[in-house]
């Protein structure tokens, strides 16, 4: 078990994948002031010119059908192809297809897997790749928006495919002048940013006993945002616990959990509804439950002198639990080196002598995060997995980092000069730092007020952009909600190594407010 799971982790990319051809009604007619939702679930799983991703797309594709047949507001309808989509106009005539009745209260969902390809020295053409194996084709974030003209109400676009927060001009040093998406009408989310690979893990060569068992595989970040909307884990992306599921609370949730990429959405801070459940329903019964829950990280940084990483989860039942350790060198995570650590704690429990069994209850586990090939300071990507009757799930990840007690940090901060406050936009806030450390971003007016802050000693984490740094967004909006006066702003950033800190402050942006 132990190297069968390091292979069905080791693999690179992002994919996904399509499944069988299916629509699942629900309950509900379109009627003015009634919102109906309708979902079209595309994947794609064999390509011309990249690796298979079978099954961890054809598994994604399932686990979007099962979370969202939990909403509160049933879905009209929910596609899946009954094969793969090999064109741009494919995909364009089955989205028309399935939206061409929303009205102006409806909101029609895409879910698209597939691998991502971006060259930003190509005129930044970001693409995701459609292919059934023996033909393949490119659609483009233009492509995609046009597939949607004529279609009333809001578009929810969840995309999972290395590099697609290319398509919303996100997680790159600076943004094009042109972005897709930038409307009111569309919610966007995608599963990295626009220079980092997205990942998958597949299980291809079952042992006799799994051989009963459908092929396991998932995308890490459809694993993560699926659980989030599950009752079966209790609806963790919800923050406030209201029933109500906002793209600002998925894309909170996602960037605490999902560690292999960052991702990225579009507003960032919006709080449309995304999905919704009843608070009042019970969830389902133990054995149904996913076996492990609450599952919390002490920190997300730890000093050079003390790497002891400490977690703390529920196990529902009798259940095998292990944690990935997975370093990252020369700017990628090293899956193919990836360290499974066992919990055995209490290896002789229900499971005789197994590896990681551990009994239902409250756990509290410490980690050492020791380095390898003589790094010190850098990032480590931890991850629980359980093996429950066979099957492998990724409950949490968490991206750690490590900086160095001391040295130069190389602060530095650059954003747009001028920004139009309450429209599409969003100001982006580009922070170089040489290495991991804390970061406190502030945006503040003339007199040095703060206006809003946007983080407060947060950890870095990797994403790919050269010069090393971080990318925020502030959609001009002010602590209190209200859209900030007109004026000069500038951005102020506090690094943090060990007991050095470090400032920065951006040149002065012009803003105004957006015509209403």
């Amino acid at each position: 078990m132990y190297g069968r799971f390091r292979r069905a982790t080791g693999f690179l990319l992002a994919a996904c994948m399509l499944s069988a051809g299916l629509v699942f009604p629900a309950a509900g007619e379109a009627v003015d002031g009634v919102r109906v939702n309708r979902a079209l679930l595309v994947g794609e799983d064999d390509f011309v010119s990249r690796p298979s991703a079978y099954p961890s797309s054809t598994n994604n594709v399932f686990a979007m059908q099962e979370a969202l047949q939990y909403s509160r507001d049933p879905f009209e309808a929910i596609m899946i192809p009954d094969g793969p989509v090999t064109g741009t106009q494919g995909l364009t005539a089955m989205i028309r297809d399935t939206f061409s009745a929303a009205d102006a209260d409806d909101v029609s969902y895409l879910y698209l897997s597939t691998h991502g390809v971006y060259d930003a020295q190509d005129a930044g053409q970001a693409a995701l790749l459609l292919s059934d194996g023996r033909t393949e084709s490119r659609m483009t974030a233009a492509e995609l928006e046009a597939a949607f003209d004529g279609i009333g109400g809001t578009k929810v676009l969840i995309l999972d495919a290395c590099y697609s927060g290319a398509f919303i001009g996100k997680g790159m040093r600076r943004q094009p002048d042109a972005i897709c998406f930038q409307r009111e009408d569309f919610k966007v989310l995608t599963s990295s940013g626009a220079l980092e690979e997205s990942w998958y893990w597949n299980a291809t060569e079952p042992t006799a006993s799994d051989a009963a068992q459908a092929p396991q595989g998932a995308f890490y970040f459809t694993q993560t945002l699926s659980q989030g909307l599950s009752p079966r884990s209790g609806y963790p992306a919800d923050e406030n616990r209201d029933g109500d599921v906002t793209l600002r609370e998925l894309y909170h949730y996602l960037t605490e959990n999902h560690a292999a990429s960052t991702p990225q959405a579009y507003p960032q801070e919006d709080e449309f509804t995304v999905f919704s459940y009843n608070t009042q329903d019970a969830l389902p019964d133990t054995s149904l439950r996913s076996p492990i829950g609450d599952v919390t990280f002490s920190s997300s940084t730890l000093s050079l002198t003390d790497r002891r990483l400490t977690l703390e989860y529920i196990a529902l039942r009798p259940v095998r639990v292990a944690y990935q350790i997975v370093n990252r060198r020369d700017g990628q995570w090293r899956f193919d080196e990836a360290q499974l650590i066992y919990d055995d704690v209490e290896q002789y429990t229900a499971y005789g002598d197994e590896r990681g069994a551990v009994s239902p209850g409250r756990k509290v586990r410490t980690l050492t995060l020791n380095p390898q090939n003589g790094e010190a300071s850098g990032y480590v990507l931890v991850q629980m997995v359980s093996i429950d009757q066979g099957k492998l799930t990724v409950h949490a990840g968490r991206v750690i980092a490590i900086p160095p007690e001391t040295g130069e940090l190389g602060l530095s901060v650059e954003t747009v000069d001028r920004f139009v406050a309450g429209g599409p936009r969003e100001m982006e806030i580009f922070v170089a730092h040489a290495c991991p450390c804390l970061l406190s971003v502030v945006i503040e007016n003339e007199a040095g007020e703060t206006v809003r802050t946007l983080c407060h000693r947060q950890s870095t984490r990797p994403m790919c952009i050269d010069p090393e740094g971080s990318v925020f967004y502030w959609n001009g909006l002010d602590k209190n909600g209200a859209v900030a006066a007109a004026g000069q702003y500038r951005v102020r950033v506090t690094g943090y190594l060990g007991e050095q800190s470090f400032a920065a402050v951006s040149a002065p942006v012009a803003l105004t407010a957006a015509a209403r």
